[in-house]
């Protein structure tokens, strides 16, 4: 019998690192986009900048479907190491590629290959670890357990942050590419990490009951397109406000509200560090009153305040006040993310949980979430209103909350299945 840290532990450590090499990115994107794209004005280089991550986004759903083959088909020990090769091997190619005054427009063409590479691997990742986990932790706390993993998502990003800060506390040339690089060795790290890990019960289960789908994405199309659709939803809703706390914070502050960029990296800190506490708490208490209700209210809360929280923090721009509406922001966050997995995984059944839940709530990731960080440069940029991201998040959560009231007996339907 493994010791529950010998299963844990290499997990959460390898989603950890593979955060990191897919958040640095965004950490340095001002210097990323002169280095890229050298010609127009700075609000441009930043719009290219993050268009080339939402496209690294986007490949996310294809990576949904391989991964969920694998893992469905394979085990998911498998699924999980090769995301973490894909992801190591793309980082350690980005610290090493040639700028535009290289390759000129080659330069940032490889660059977009790169972070679709990211972009693949990263969505075998996190919803991945969270059924490994799970299918290892059955019957314990399973929200908290949930809550925790999405939360290992963000030392990632706080790891990111702080690799940020001290590069421009101690300047060096090619701080950007050295990030890259440390995350590289880090996720070789994580890969010999993974190949520790054993299969999980539940998937050793399958395969002496001979229950594993031989093409699991067909089979959940045909059979379990109503829990696809909620985990697209969930996705799309949950990722939208997390994408705008752990990609666009840095931006926000120094390319909008011109902050020094170690006052921009410190705010993105603090404010990861809020949600990533608060993912765990409110996954618990989703263990108490169930995650159905746990997301109606938080989308409720999140629909009611992120307005005020913005606009507050548009006005009121002293530590403190900014401080105040970060910690706000990180809770909305944090219970948002924290419930998301519980749900979503709680609507599949064993033999089709990863490709179900992997692509559709990847889907709502690079379609709604992974956007939110150039569609809140643009709605700025256009409006001239520095809180209009929050009408972006409005919407989306009013659509969800709709969505959710339309199939609250399909989901409850779903959720007892599921578990019979």
């Amino acid at each position: 019998m493994r010791k529950p840290s010998s299963i844990l532990l290499p997990a959460i450590l390898g989603n950890i690192l593979e955060y990191y090499d897919f958040t640095v990115y965004s950490v340095f994107s001002s210097v990323i986009s002169r280095a890229f794209f050298p010609e127009g004005s700075q609000q441009k280089h930043i719009l290219w900048t993050l268009i080339i991550f939402t496209i690294g986004v986007l490949a996310r759903p294809i990576g949904g479907i391989f991964f969920g083959f694998i893992g469905d088909r394979y085990g998911r020990r498998l699924a999980l190491t090769m995301a973490m090769s894909g992801m190591t091997l793309s980082t350690l190619l980005m610290g090493c590629m040639p700028t535009y005054e290289d390759m000129g427009i080659y330069a940032p063409a490889l660059l977009l290959g790169l972070r679709l590479l990211q972009g693949l691997s990263i969505s075998g990742e996190s919803v991945g670890t969270a059924i490994y986990i799970l299918e290892h932790y059955r019957h314990v706390k399973p929200g908290f357990t949930a809550g925790l993993v999405n939360a290992s998502n963000l030392v990632g990003t706080l790891l990111a942050s702080l690799v940020g800060i001290l590069a421009e506390q101690y300047p060096i040339a090619f701080a950007w590419r050295l990030a890259f690089l440390l995350g590289g060795l880090m996720g070789l790290a994580g890969f010999f990490l993974r190949l520790k890990i054993v299969e999980t019960p539940v998937f050793k289960q399958l395969m002496e009951q001979k229950k594993t789908l031989k093409d699991p994405f067909r089979v959940v199309v045909r059979t379990a397109w109503k829990a696809m659709f909620v985990t697209f939803c969930v996705g799309s809703m949950a990722s939208s406000i997390v994408y705008l706390v752990k990609s666009y914070t840095n931006v926000y502050y120094h390319t909008v509200l011109k902050l020094d960029n170690t006052i921009a990296l410190s705010y993105l800190f603090y404010v990861s560090f809020i949600s990533m506490l608060s993912m765990p708490l409110f996954g618990r208490l989703a263990d108490r009153i169930g995650p159905f209700k746990t997301i109606v209210r938080a989308s409720i809360a999140l629909c009611l305040l992120i307005l005020p929280t913005l606009v507050y923090m548009t006005h009121f721009i002293s530590i403190v006040h900014q401080i105040i509406g970060l910690t706000v922001l990180g809770m909305l966050s944090g219970v948002m993310g924290g419930v998301a997995y519980f749900f979503v995984l709680s609507l599949f059944k064993p033999e089709q949980k990863f490709s179900g839940a992997s692509f559709s709530y990847n889907l709502g990731i690079a379609l709604f979430g992974g956007s939110t960080p150039p569609i809140s440069h643009w709605l700025i940029t256009q409006t001239k209103l520095q809180f209009a991201p929050a009408f972006y998040i409005m919407l989306l959560a009013v659509l969800f909350l709709l969505s959710l009231y339309l199939m609250r007996s399909t989901v409850n339907s779903l959720m007892k299945n599921a578990t019979s």
